[in-house]
């Protein structure tokens, strides 16, 4: 519910605040006064985009502040606790601020948002109504979403859209598996070459380095071997002339070994020498072993070397390492077997399709059947209601028309209100027979059918009972108190015979002066209330009798 609302320095209005409660609250003024500016405002906080030309003149920014009071069960209140905007109260706060030159802001509980989070917010928070609403009522593609709505089938009908949904999307992977049947042979063809050349090839992960290793050791053989050669002399004295370090360590550790036992502490050191003369011998054989190993092997280098040449080429072909190459071929290979078993494939996906499309009718069929039951039940109630409104000969269809063709999001119907409002006439699509103020009831008589399917608390009728005048508008206002009911309605009003049935009474004055021209809102105490609606019954020159007219029409509301 909306508890307050503050403009600042918004078209006519300086500054002005509005505590609102509950129950039906009736907006009145001689035309121009400024009543629509308070609407424009309101607007403003819902998240409608801002305008400059709204900024009073003379000033260079305007901001508007709407407080809510959200029950813990408002739809609204898990919105704000997602998008992490609750206040921890059951009060809401938005604030719009719209400059000449700066950009325009807004705030949820004095946190910075982007204009669309305010809109998705205004939309669970208030629901305004007006003369466009006919525009909206003549639109043949509302009359199914209102029929749903009555119907309150939205787990069927989401049924039916994921059906739909499904069935689409087997339908375009049936295409792309038909286009890559199409291109098989080519395709096949050219993967079949290169995945020859791979297999051929057969590049396994780690091969390239073992080969790189295997090429240098062949490409250095000479130097190798000569290495080996000298550090075997060195070590062994192989060469005449030549006493190597084995034989060395072996007579030192000998020397050492034989004196040990005239003093214990040399025997460590002996022990010592004699190990180390152990670990080069065995070294000795390693290298030995190693030089054994080596060849000069020109035709294994050229080998070796074309094999690395190989796989390089493999590699920049494919823009792959070499370790990635296998890897490349196993999804040429699973990429074949696909083209392959094409056909197989696209039989099953078509049968796929049947299956959901078998399943896409069935819950659609329900769906028609719970669409057929409830437009039967929507239009006898809005009969009801056009009936209280003078509208008793006006008789209503809501006409459903099978689609043709393949499955569409929404069921296998289209769904058009038609109209009678005279007797012996057939019904006609909304647009061709019924007047403004026949469209403003119609769309009453279905507010008040489906008042308890709306989330919104706050509603807001803008002038909905344009055209219409003397018992049809005292009929609206008891219909607007009705929806009124456990919620609060906001009604901007010309007629005496719907202001009369208000719970509250706010009066938009215009005053101006040498300086400027400003817009105030009065709450009606009950004399003034009766003063109000007696100028609005007599015009300008309210008269004794106007007064008592007032007074009477006001207890014919109460009664």
């Amino acid at each position: 519910m909306l508890t307050q609302l503050t403009i600042k320095n918004i078209a006519l209005i300086d500054q002005l605040t509005l505590d609102l409660s509950l129950g039906l609250t009736i907006l009145t003024g001689e035309t121009g006064a400024g009543k629509s500016i308070i609407l424009d405002a309101l607007s403003l906080v819902l998240g409608r985009r801002a305008d400059s030309s709204l900024i009073r003149s003379g000033t260079d920014k305007a901001m508007v502040t709407a407080c809510f009071e959200l029950k813990k069960n408002h739809p609204a209140q898990a919105w704000l606790n997602n998008k992490d905007l609750e206040s921890g109260e059951d009060i809401l706060t938005i604030r719009r601020v719209i400059g000449v030159t700066s950009p325009s802001r807004a705030y949820i509980n004095e946190t910075a948002v982007p204009l669309t989070t305010l809109l998705e917010l205004g939309s669970q928070l208030v629901e305004i109504h007006g003369q466009h609403d006919q525009q909206i009522l003549m639109n043949t593609k509302t009359h199914m979403a209102i029929l749903d709505s009555f119907a309150n089938h939205d787990e069927l009908l989401g049924k039916v859209n994921e059906q739909f949904e499904n069935w689409q999307r087997q339908n375009i992977e049936l295409e792309n598996l038909q286009k890559l049947a199409n291109e098989a042979f080519e395709r096949r063809d050219y993967l079949a070459f290169q995945l020859d050349e791979l297999e051929e090839a057969s590049v396994m992960p780690g091969e390239m380095a073992e080969l790189e290793n295997k090429k240098a050791r062949l490409a250095h053989a000479n130097q190798l071997l000569l290495a080996s050669k000298n550090s075997l002399n060195l070590l062994s004295g192989q060469e005449p002339g030549m006493d190597g370090a084995t034989n060395s360590t072996n007579q030192a550790a000998s020397e050492l070994e034989g004196v040990s036992d005239m003093d214990a502490t040399i025997s460590p050191i002996a022990e010592a020498l004699r190990s180390l003369h152990y670990e080069l011998e065995d070294i000795v054989e390693r290298i030995q072993d190693y030089s054994n190993s080596l060849e000069i092997n020109p035709a294994q280098l050229d080998s070796v070397e074309e094999r690395v040449d190989l796989i390089h080429r493999l590699s920049r072909k494919h823009n792959k390492n070499a370790d990635e190459l296998e890897q490349l071929a196993q999804k040429w290979r699973l990429e074949m077997d696909t083209i392959d078993n094409a056909d197989e494939h696209i039989t099953t996906a078509k049968k796929n399709i049947e299956l959901t499309l078998a399943e896409y009718k069935k819950v659609a069929k329900k769906l028609t059947a719970s669409r057929k039951k409830a437009s039967k039940l929507l239009t006898k109630e809005v009969e009801k209601q056009l009936s209280a409104l003078h509208m008793a000969n006006t008789r209503l269809t809501l006409n459903l028309t099978p689609r043709e063709g393949n499955p569409r999001s929404g069921g296998m119907e289209d769904g058009q209100l038609l109209v009678s409002t005279n007797r012996g006439e057939s019904a006609k699509p909304l647009k061709q027979v019924a007047s403004g103020g026949e469209l403003s009831r119609i769309m009453l008589a279905l507010k008040t059918v489906m008042a308890d399917l709306i989330t919104s608390t706050t509603l807001i009728f803008d002038e909905v009972d344009v055209g219409v005048g003397g018992r049809v508008a005292a009929s609206i206002g008891e219909k607007l108190a009705h929806v009124a009911n456990n919620r609060q309605v906001l009604t901007i009003t010309h007629l005496p015979q719907v202001a009369a049935w208000g719970s509250f009474h706010l009066k938009v004055e215009k005053k101006s002066s040498l300086e400027k021209t400003q817009a105030t809102v009065f709450t009606l105490s009950k004399e003034e209330r009766v003063e109000e609606l007696a100028r609005m019954l007599a015009g300008n020159k309210v008269t004794a009798h106007a007064r008592k007219n007032a007074i009477d029409l006001l207890q014919s509301c109460k009664k």
